[in-house]
């Protein structure tokens, strides 16, 4: 029956990523001279209700089953470990995250800043309501999927070690984490902080960790973007040069 529920909440998530699909639509039909940029702005207020009646159904269908993966069927840490779990994770996820990052970008020569997070970027200095989607309503949705309804039921089913299980687990899902955000020049980060966020869930027992942390990273990274958004272009452009130095160096 948990593997019913785990689908049931993959579906939602599709649901939500296509939802305003047909809205847009119906809005170029009664309006066929509407620019591209109007039909985006009509868009995102349905795209944000969206988001915010998927994550009601994913929470109510996560408390209608009963039958726990053995992530959560085992101990669970109490609140004030799981506090700090959720700081440590904070650090631990910017630490993982910058790794890779520089592993990405010095070694296999992608670029540093992501289309998926300037695009988003962009949406939110035209739509400020849309950081509710990105550092509230995302993470939770993304959670759900990726964490409780896909990596958990590899998890379950692998046979072995559980080291085995996980790190089987956190590849297929942090494949399926970077797909979903349509970015396969980062897709090792993706890879990594799912695997972070995975061990996050695991080491806790409790998916509120990964969720609550997964919504700081997002914050800070929409805060920080949207700051410093003209220091961060010409560190970019600063890297191309110092890119050629280092491309010569590995």
């Amino acid at each position: 029956m948990r593997k019913l529920y785990s689908a049931l909440i993959i579906v939602i998530f599709l649901a939500v990523q296509f939802a305003v699909v047909p809205v847009s639509m119906i809005m170029a039909f009664i309006n066929p001279s509407i620019t591209e940029e109007e039909l985006l702005s009509g868009v995102l207020p349905y795209q944000v209700g969206a988001f915010a009646l998927g994550v009601v159904a994913v929470i109510i269908v996560g408390r209608l089953h009963r039958n726990k993966n053995r992530i959560e069927r085992g101990p669970q840490s109490d609140l004030p470990v799981t506090f700090a779990w959720i700081v440590g994770g904070v650090f631990l996820a910017y630490a993982t995250q910058i790794i890779a990052g520089l592993i990405n970008t010095n070694i296999l020569g992608n670029p540093m800043e992501s289309e998926n997070t300037m695009g988003i970027v962009d949406m939110i200095e035209n739509a400020p309501y849309m950081i509710l989607v990105v550092a509230l309503f995302g993470p939770i949705l993304e959670e759900y999927v990726f964490r409780r309804a896909i990596f958990a039921e590899i998890y379950e089913v692998i046979p072995g070690p559980r080291i085995v299980g996980f790190l089987v687990a956190g590849l297929l899902s942090g494949f399926v984490f970077a797909i979903a955000h349509w970015d396969f020049t980062h897709i090792l980060i993706y890879v990594v902080m799912a695997y972070t966020f995975s061990f996050l869930y695991v080491i806790s027992g409790r998916l509120l960790v990964p969720i609550m942390v997964h919504m700081i990273m997002n914050g800070i990274v929409v805060v920080l973007q949207l700051t410093f958004k003209d220091y961060i272009e010409q560190i970019e452009e600063m890297r191309g040069g110092l890119g050629t130095i280092m491309q010569l160096l590995f």
